[in-house]
């Protein structure tokens, strides 16, 4: 494996993963003229992803931002929004949010604990005994799972639909189990600087058929012509269609939200080293735990979880803390930022449609929570070089 990928710094908060051989692969793939748009390759791809995800079905698309967007349509098109309730984690990602608000969902916000940074049980339960929504979604925040196991239960009880956006999560496992294959739906990223790339790309993975199915419509114009045939045909048979239309009837109010072949076969060529990237992140995020116990703020994660970060996130003891700290890491050239973005009740896009969001851990990640780079080009002693520069050693 090349383990310093071309233009990358190990210690940037993100390195390219694509390297030179990966280029060469697709170079002399490009030169047997294949088709670019979405076909053959995107589909192999889609069951290579759900074998090594361990899902039944996986839908490719542009973004991990799209991946989410794609899981609300689905739930919305299988008439599955129930009382389009929603809750909401306060730290996480932007898209985790906005296509809920964009489809007409109603989001609640929900409090983050310490111990994973995803979402708190007990501000989460307070929700959903007091507002009954029939959809969680739940980040596994910088690749630190949920309990998932108190989740489940909490589902059981409550009876909602349970999305899981791991954009940032790849391999990381909880009680043995890979995040991503706990809920009715879950979302992944193949951005620059995640445990792979596909240039720009996302998949939606689910083990439910009905739901598959509308994912299948709403990533391609709401159009019926992607899915299996007998599925296809009882559609075209409800509707009463047409032979001559049939490719080209639209059942839902879909999007265009396909990859391309170029970014599956991508995707196909980093998919054989995932399994060796991941084991580097978490020996990463282990090294980077064991050397800043006591001295520094971070999630544990729960006892037995295996955490596979794209980034190690500390939290300083204050403001002025974490502005000490970044200066030592800009002046040793040490790639830093805010932690995400940080408690998102705090940011225009909610706050001036729900009001401001405040409470203790999501308003402590936003004032002093910040990044540690872990990514597969960085070594033991990079990760304790950046360790001495945070705690001033």
């Amino acid at each position: 494996m090349e383990v310093h990928p071309f233009y990358s710094n190990p210690l940037d908060l993100a390195v390219n993963t694509v390297t030179k051989t990966d280029i060469q692969e697709l170079i002399a793939w490009l030169r047997t003229y294949p088709r670019l748009t979405m076909a053959d390759e995107t589909r192999l791809f889609e069951e290579a992803w759900s074998k090594w995800q361990g899902v039944k079905y996986s839908v490719m698309c542009n973004s991990g931002s799209s991946a989410n967007l794609l899981m609300y349509a689905a739930l919305d098109a299988a008439g599955r929004a129930g009382n389009r309730k929603v809750a909401v984690p306060a730290t996480g990602w932007v898209t985790t949010i906005t296509p809920a608000i964009q489809l007409g969902f109603k989001p609640v916000m929900c409090e983050s604990q310490l111990q994973t940074y995803g979402s708190d049980l007990n501000c989460l339960e307070k929700i959903l005994r007091k507002q009954r929504p029939q959809t969680v979604i739940v980040v596994h925040t910088l690749g630190v799972p949920n309990d998932l196991t108190a989740i489940l239960a909490l589902q059981k009880k409550y009876e909602f639909t349970l999305l899981e956006d791991c954009c940032a999560s790849h391999g990381a496992l909880h009680k043995g189990r890979k995040v991503g294959t706990v809920g009715n739906m879950s979302s992944f990223s193949f951005y620059y600087g995640h445990h792979m790339s596909t240039i720009e790309g996302g998949v939606v993975c689910t083990n439910d058929e009905e739901l598959y199915w509308k994912l299948l419509m709403m990533r391609s114009h709401g159009w019926c012509k992607d899915l299996p045939k007998k599925e296809q045909n009882r559609l075209i048979r409800k509707y009463k269609v047409d032979d001559f239309h049939n490719p080209f009837t639209f059942v839902h109010p879909g999007y265009n939200l396909r990859s391309t072949d170029l970014n599956a076969r991508l995707g196909m060529i980093q998919l054989h080293r995932l399994n060796d990237t991941i084991n580097r992140r978490v020996r990463n995020h282990l090294a980077y735990q064991k050397r800043l116990q006591g001295k520094i703020g971070f999630a544990p994660g729960l006892p037995g979880d295996t955490i596979s970060s794209i980034s190690f996130c500390a939290m300083a003891d204050s403001t002025a803390h974490r502005k000490q700290i970044v200066r030592r890491m800009e002046k040793a050239k040490i790639d830093t930022r805010i932690f995400t973005a940080g408690n998102l009740g705090r940011h225009p896009f909610w706050f001036e449609k729900y009001g401001e969001f405040r409470a203790p851990v999501a308003d402590a990640l936003y004032e002093n929570g910040f990044f540690l780079p872990n990514n597969q080009a960085l070594k033991p002693a990079d990760v304790q070089y950046i360790c001495d520069v945070v705690t001033g050693a």
